[in-house]
């Protein structure tokens, strides 16, 4: 009996950065698609090192430290090193942050319902006293959010960039080539970043016209609004954000079109 594979000839662009592409193409091969492989995000730890570690030396003088992605957590344990007993009690935003957390040994004392900032902020200020102390760990694109909010309701909450979002060089030429072949029948985005830098590329070589056809898909509210304000039509966004849930949305989406 032939298995059903509602991906069969359809070639998926993954933008999502190096090292964290094998879940969603492992889902795509599953269900008979053709994962194309184009990072348009890469991470390396900030210039001011210096800063970022005297201020870390100064964890437990906070009550919470916030980790909103799984690159967050890889590079707090990278710039921590061995000073893993002075760890506040950890807040994340989602459960893949939630599971990198736990590669490294750590429980998150907490998580909210939903994975998005605003929801976030929404259930975390519940649990903090006035005058609280946050520490909020994030990349250089992140938003301000979770910060203001905090803020706002009494507490402190200071804010680090322990990583520095990318696009790689080669990418470009990559992602150009592939859009000029017309070897793409759908994108997938997972963060705001990866729409950005995808927009830069589309923008500086002239392509607007070549992706009109193509199926767009975001892992988020966040995500979509970031492309439907660079005019892309976000076909595909799942109320559950994970790459699991993109990929089931996507074959439901092209199976009401065929």
């Amino acid at each position: 009996m032939t298995p059903f594979l509602p991906l069969k000839d359809y070639r998926i662009l993954i933008t999502r950065g190096k090292g964290q592409t094998e879940g969603l193409q492992t889902l795509i091969e599953k269900n008979g698609g053709t994962p194309l492989l184009v990072p348009l995000l890469d991470f390396t730890l900030p210039d001011h090192l210096g800063e970022v570690k005297e201020r870390l030396n100064q964890l437990n003088s906070y009550d919470w430290i916030v980790l909103t992605s799984k690159n967050g957590v890889d590079f707090l344990f990278e710039l921590l090193g061995t000073q893993l007993d002075v760890l506040p009690k950890i807040a994340v935003i989602g459960s893949k942050t939630e599971e990198a957390l736990n590669r490294y040994g750590y429980e998150a004392d907490f998580i909210p319902s939903e994975y998005v900032a605003e929801r976030f902020v929404t259930e975390f200020v519940k649990l903090l006293e006035p005058g609280g102390r946050v520490l909020l760990a994030k990349g250089n694109l992140a938003r301000t959010v979770i910060a203001e909010a905090i803020n706002e309701k009494g507490a402190l909450c200071d804010e680090i960039v322990i990583y520095h979002t990318i696009l790689p060089e080669k990418s470009a030429r990559e992602l150009v080539q592939l859009i000029l072949s017309r070897e793409l029948d759908i994108i997938t985005f997972t963060s705001s970043s990866t729409v950005n830098h995808f927009i830069q590329i589309i923008e500086q070589y002239e392509l607007n016209t070549y992706i009109e056809d193509l199926i767009i898909a975001c892992i988020g509210p966040i995500c979509a609004k970031t492309a439907m304000k660079h005019g892309l039509h976000v076909s595909v966004c799942p109320d559950v954000y994970t790459t699991e849930a993109m990929v089931e949305e996507v074959i439901r989406y092209i199976g009401k079109e065929n």
